[in-house]
């Protein structure tokens, strides 16, 4: 479990998630984890978060960031989550967002998806900016920037695996593979993501 200097340290993080991916969250752990380790995770964050409750969240609401760090840091201490296990939960979280299963009615392929990457993060985020750096289709490769959001570095591998799963679904490729290449917990000005498909 998190200590109290590492917990007093996530609170002071600044900025809002929309409810629906704090719910995409709460789906994944309905979905994997058996119902006692379910009960567990949620008395756990209700210690620090006394106005969290699962059945209350409501996706177009906004809530603290804070929340969804904390929740990470706790699978990944409580579970000995590996990297990878962070990069399967961010995968699959497009797959149970409220807010990508509509948008993803208007933005049916990547190449319209990277046009509207700000727009579509703003539904999710009050903090950090996202944009395209590069989209290639001949050579299979895109480019995301994400600005202004260094909070945590689990969120790091949480939204690989996030913009991994999201180009699954816009691609219809079988191989997608995305490597973080630059990351602002590593002294870059920003994290950048490069998304390649075969």
């Amino acid at each position: 479990m998190p200590s109290e200097e590492e917990k007093k340290e996530l609170k002071k993080i600044k900025g809002k998630i929309r409810g629906a991916a704090l719910l995409t969250d709460i789906k994944y752990i309905k979905k994997h984890k058996q119902e006692k380790k379910q009960k567990e995770i949620f008395k756990d964050l209700k210690k620090d978060i006394p106005d969290f409750n699962a059945k209350k969240i409501k996706n177009t609401e906004w809530y603290p960031l804070w929340w969804r760090v904390l929740l990470l840091v706790i699978l990944k201490e409580k579970f000995k989550w590996s990297n990878k296990a962070l990069f399967k939960m961010g995968r699959e979280a497009p797959l149970n967002s409220f807010i990508v299963k509509i948008l993803l009615r208007y933005f049916t392929s990547l190449e319209k998806t990277c046009r509207q990457v700000n727009a579509y993060w703003k539904k999710h985020y009050s903090r950090g900016q996202m944009e395209a750096g590069e989209f290639n289709q001949e050579k299979k490769y895109v480019v995301f920037r994400l600005k202004n959001f260094k909070i945590h570095p689990l969120l790091c591998t949480y939204l690989r695996g996030y913009f991994n799963g999201l180009a699954d679904l816009t691609i219809g490729s079988e191989e997608v593979n995305t490597e973080e290449t630059k990351c602002s917990f590593e002294g870059d000005p920003y994290h950048e993501f490069v998304i390649k498909w075969k």
